[in-house]
């Protein structure tokens, strides 16, 4: 076997193995964001950290389309004298009805309106809502959003997972 074969060997095993491998598992939840803030710098900046820590958890997907949760956050810079001197991020947690839910009760021959309201209250919209002070550095924001995260995933992400094992 010439140096030349064994070099064309070794690249086509490399390359096979690559294509080989297993594709990644679907995420297990999808979450869509929806920042508010006036100054579109800064908003982008929060939007960025906050798909960062998202896509760090593993298995959830930041994406618009059919989400299983949308973060409602808002951002507020405290100023006092011409400066900044912390950033208010609050996060609202909704969920959405699973599919069908609303068949489920059109098909049942519900007596009264009393019924109906029972069924739709069975399903929370809000789930959470996170509320946090940082610092007046662009560090502490990050350090902020990483435990905002983190308190989403404690909260209302890891309580799904155990359900789903």
């Amino acid at each position: 076997m010439t140096a030349r074969t064994a070099i064309a060997l070794v690249f086509f095993l490399a390359t096979t193995s690559v294509f080989a491998q297993d594709a990644p598992p679907p995420p297990a939840f999808r979450v869509a964001l929806e920042v508010s803030l006036r100054d579109e710098d800064l908003k982008e900046r929060v939007s960025k950290y906050l798909r960062n820590e998202l896509r760090a958890l593993g298995d959830v997907e930041v994406s618009t389309e059919n989400p299983d949760y949308k973060l409602y956050v808002m951002l507020t810079e405290m100023r006092a004298g011409g400066g900044r001197i912390a950033y208010v991020l609050g996060i609202s947690v909704t969920s959405f009805f699973p599919d069908g839910y609303f068949d489920t009760i059109l098909r049942k021959d519900l007596a009264n309106a009393k019924e109906v309201s029972s069924l739709l209250e069975a399903v929370p919209v809000y789930e959470h809502q996170f509320l946090s002070l940082a610092g007046p550095s662009e560090a502490n924001l990050i350090e902020t959003v990483t435990s905002s995260i983190a308190n989403l995933n404690a909260s209302v992400l890891e309580p799904k997972r155990a359900k789903s094992d």
